[in-house]
């Protein structure tokens, strides 16, 4: 079960500027052209009748949506030599040594397991 600090740090992530604007980028580019391959047709005659609403608006969501995930978990990994993306209590995966980082903080290693130090959320 996930963590009542966990959640809020996911949470933050999620509607970070960066995060919101990368997935409204790729689902723009994505969701388009998914759209004029399945629906091109009735969306160049503007034939309205024909067209899927509720498939037009899925075919933005879905890209949009796996790119907020992508996105969400590549900044919760927390790698060194990386900025923070929000203030965080964290743990060596391997040794268990805790550490705090700041927001925009630079994610040191850690002491024991130097470059290949693993950082999860504590």
């Amino acid at each position: 079960m996930i963590k009542m600090e966990h959640f809020k740090i996911y949470c933050e992530i999620i509607v970070s500027p960066s995060v919101i604007n990368r997935a409204l980028k790729v689902s723009l580019i994505v969701g388009t052209t998914l759209n004029l391959i399945n629906q091109g047709e009735s969306l160049v005659a503007l034939e309205f009748a024909n067209l899927s609403f509720i498939k037009l608006g899925l075919t933005y969501l879905v890209p949009y949506g796996v790119t907020t995930y992508t996105a969400t978990a590549m900044k919760v990994e927390f790698q060194i030599g990386t900025k923070a993306v929000v203030e965080a209590d964290l743990k060596c995966k391997k040794c268990g040594y805790e550490i705090h980082v700041k927001k925009d903080e630079l994610i040191a290693e850690c002491p024991a397991c130097g470059i290949k130090t693993q950082w999860k959320l504590k």
